[in-house]
């Protein structure tokens, strides 16, 4: 089940999904080695510093719990100032576990390799979608690209002729028509924002109109009390109140919602794969708390975890 992965530098990497066999099969062998009247091994100790991705600290958060009733000796912090942040982190060697959207930005590749001379070692472990959403009251349910482009943006890069400023431009009718939309998201250092800017909007460039939030919570909590707002945030994102939308990479394509099957075989134009990127020399081996805490996020209890929290699992 391991798989060895090529990065943009030339260089081979061992994607370590074969970590999770082993790991199923250590209870059967402590069994029997304690049947056999060996003592079992001592519980790992140690400390582990996590940051990087909004939304990918909330699922550590909840990993977290579970695996510290498994490894009560092994401290885990989280801090989550964002995707860039986490590998600037790991490089200055502030963090253990950076995590991020991939693929790297090739200016990530380019600092981490410059920095130590081989690439970070990346270990998918969850996926999500950046999806758009407004609140209930609002009864638009699909939407397109070049609307998202034209509301979000002031430079208009994927095809829209005109600004979309209010919810009658839309289609909506109602008392939201005449309102103008109200635009939140998230802020500019975060993989949800890279990811929004390069896909709806070509690469474009927000408009003044924009505000960016810190978190996801800050998002949801704008929505739910602003009838005429539309945000984009991770799919993970649930709550009472708001609803995603289907959103169409172009208007001839049908419209997509970001549900987990639409989000694991790529339909959903904005999804993405969820990472944890360690400083791994060659040569060495992850350390005790760190291979205890990657065995559990790819184990089937933390894929089940990602997927009750909202995320997709990886299988």
């Amino acid at each position: 089940m391991g798989s060895i992965m090529k990065t943009r530098h030339g260089r081979i990497r061992f994607n370590p999904f074969s970590l999770l066999i082993i790991s199923c099969l250590l209870p059967g062998f402590a069994m029997t080695a304690h049947a056999a009247g060996v003592a079992s091994p001592p519980p790992v100790e140690g400390r582990l510093s996590v940051t990087g991705s909004v939304a990918l600290s909330n699922l550590v958060s909840f990993w977290t719990q579970a695996f510290s009733a498994h490894n009560p000796l092994i401290n885990v912090s989280i801090a989550d100032p964002g995707d860039n942040s986490g590998i600037d982190a790991l490089i200055n060697g502030s963090t253990d576990i950076a995590l991020a959207a991939i693929p790297l930005s090739s200016e990530q590749d380019d600092a981490f390799a410059d920095r130590f001379g081989y690439p970070p070692q990346i270990i998918p472990v969850a996926m999500d979608a950046v999806a758009v959403f407004v609140n209930d009251a609002n009864p638009l349910t699909s939407i397109t690209v070049q609307a998202l482009d034209a509301a979000f943006s002031d430079t208009h890069l994927c095809g829209g002729q005109l600004p979309v400023e209010t919810w009658s431009a839309l289609g909506v009718k109602g008392r939201l028509a005449a309102q103008k939309i109200t635009l939140y998201g998230l802020v500019a250092n975060t993989g949800a924002n890279l990811l929004f800017r390069e896909k709806a909007l070509c690469d474009g460039d927000f408009n003044d109109e924009f505000q960016s939030l810190a978190g996801p919570e800050a998002v949801q909590s704008a929505l739910i009390s602003d009838s005429a707002g539309i945000g984009f945030a991770s799919s993970s994102m649930q709550a009472a109140g708001i609803h995603m939308l289907a959103v169409a990479a172009d208007r001839s394509a049908p419209a997509v919602t970001p549900t987990a099957d639409a989000i694991r075989s790529g339909r959903y134009f904005m999804s993405r794969k969820l990472a944890l990127v360690v400083n791994l020399p060659p040569g060495r081996s992850f350390s005790p708390a760190l291979q205890a805490f990657v065995n559990f996020a790819l184990s089937p209890e933390g894929q089940g975890i990602a997927a009750k929290a909202g995320f997709v699992a990886l299988h």
